[in-house]
């Protein structure tokens, strides 16, 4: 927000003083703490969330509105305090026109066992445990079993896993 700058009231005569330079002031926000370094350019969840809305030229209203997630969310979400639950990211992915895996650094995830894999496509196609097992015809704990390493699914799985793994090698 751009003042005009004025001067203290000079006390000895009781009025105003003129600015006679005619300088404008900027008033700028102090920047939390926790949002100094990492924030506006970093690589994070809230970060990249920051620049597609920027992108596309975007308030944190309108994003709100686009998504029915509230103002304070996804201020919460652009700083990093929370991690935006699945349903959640595919709305905001939605109305920003990214992938769910942009958004969600889920390239970082690591996959070097089948449950890691498993885990990280998941996420990749932005469904939940319980949406996933549902598409495969499993239980969600068995789902949880494979990504977790305690079992290994039967060979008539794979066909319907592979198409979800497909993402990965792309």
């Amino acid at each position: 927000m751009y003042r005009r700058a004025m001067c203290r009231p000079d006390s000895r005569r009781g009025k105003r003083a003129e600015n006679i330079l005619d300088l404008s002031v900027v008033r700028r926000a102090k920047m939390p703490p926790w949002l100094l370094g990492h924030q506006w350019s970093g690589d994070s969840p809230g970060a990249r969330l920051r620049q597609a809305r920027v992108a596309k030229n975007m308030t944190i209203r309108d994003l709100s509105t686009a998504t029915g997630l509230s103002v304070t969310a996804i201020g919460n979400l652009e700083a990093d305090k929370f991690n935006a639950a699945l349903p959640n990211l595919r709305l905001l992915a939605k109305a920003l026109g990214v992938p769910i895996a942009y958004l969600g650094c889920f390239e970082k995830l690591p996959e070097n066992t089948l449950g890691q894999r498993i885990t990280k496509a998941r996420l990749y196609h932005g469904l939940t445990k319980e949406e996933m097992a549902l598409a495969i015809g499993v239980d969600p704990k068995t789902l949880r079993n494979w990504e977790q390493g305690k079992h290994v699914p039967l060979p008539r799985y794979f066909n319907v896993l592979n198409q979800y793994l497909k993402v990965l090698e792309e």
